[in-house]
């Protein structure tokens, strides 16, 4: 737009005019939306608050504690349903900011929450479904189902489950997604696969490879890996795609790098057992840890 006007402007004197513009003012909504969300995927946690018919952004408050809800409720008077998250914080924030409020608990909690509950009442009463009838010896016998279902044969089925046991295991002792797909010489995404599935059915197996946007440039990485016999800098590197016309990320770079030039991925293997409390046997020395 600015070039079409004929004014010469840098693009970070634009970005610094449109910050310091002020926020528009929205009103106070009838219906207030309330929810935490994480910074950056990390520990700390803020407070969004939306307008429930409009579904806009009204404010961010800096936490999810009881407080800031209860100033911003008594500086907007005129909230008649409080569409929450059930966690305390916000229930005492809301009765003592708008106590003529309705406070509501919204839509998606209620979903997940009658999901989790038909769930538990049909793993309670799995033993009174009734076994299937037997086949009359007239009928021909059918051909029995395979151990995978909706997941193929018994080996695809079995591979899933041991990945998604293995995946899960090193979740619980601690590991994040980027180490385990270090340890295990996988990707980041196929991590991430498993790890949000609960049970190893709900793992998809028929995905199809996307292709990356560094494919375009695969005979100049590969010219580049052999001319530096690898020890090419990937930031160096991804200057040079650069001037190719790559927009891509450096984290796109270093995983295309260790996925599709380094050596084949390596058979997945169980982390070591750690060394008990009480020392190693005799005999046995303890190596460093993982």
């Amino acid at each position: 737009m600015v070039s079409a006007l004929g004014i010469e402007a840098g693009r970070m004197g634009l970005l610094n005019r449109v910050r310091s513009m002020p926020d528009p003012d929205r009103g106070t909504p009838r219906v207030l939306g309330v929810d935490d969300f994480a910074i950056k995927r990390g520990p700390l946690y803020s407070t969004v608050l939306t307008d429930g018919e409009t579904h806009r952004v009204v404010d961010v408050p800096p936490t999810r504690e009881a407080g800031p809800l209860t100033a911003w409720l008594l500086a907007h008077p005129g909230v008649e349903v409080i569409c929450r998250d059930r966690a305390g914080a916000y229930a005492e924030g809301a009765t003592a900011g708008a106590p003529h409020a309705t406070q509501v608990a919204d839509r998606f909690h209620l979903w997940q929450n009658l999901g989790q509950a038909v769930e538990k009442c049909i793993a309670s009463h799995r033993s009174c479904l009734s076994a299937l009838p037997q086949t009359p010896a007239s009928e021909p016998p059918r051909s029995a189902p395979q151990p995978g279902g909706a997941h193929g044969d018994g080996r695809l089925a079995a591979r899933l489950q041991t990945h998604h046991a293995l995946v899960h295991g090193l979740l619980e002792q601690g590991m994040g997604l980027r180490a385990i797909a270090r340890h295990l010489g996988w990707g980041r995404h196929t991590v991430q696969r498993y790890a949000r599935a609960a049970h190893w059915q709900q793992v998809s197996a028929g995905r199809h490879r996307r292709g990356s946007t560094l494919d375009a440039h695969h005979a100049y990485l590969a010219r580049r890996m052999a001319e530096t016999r690898g020890r090419v800098l990937l930031k160096a590197l991804q200057r040079e795609l650069a001037q190719r016309g790559w927009q891509g990320s450096y984290s796109t770079l270093r995983d295309w790098a260790q996925h599709r030039l380094d050596q084949p991925r390596r058979t997945p293997q169980p982390p070591p057992a750690p060394p008990s409390v009480g020392g190693s046997p005799a005999g046995s020395p303890i190596g460093p840890p993982h």
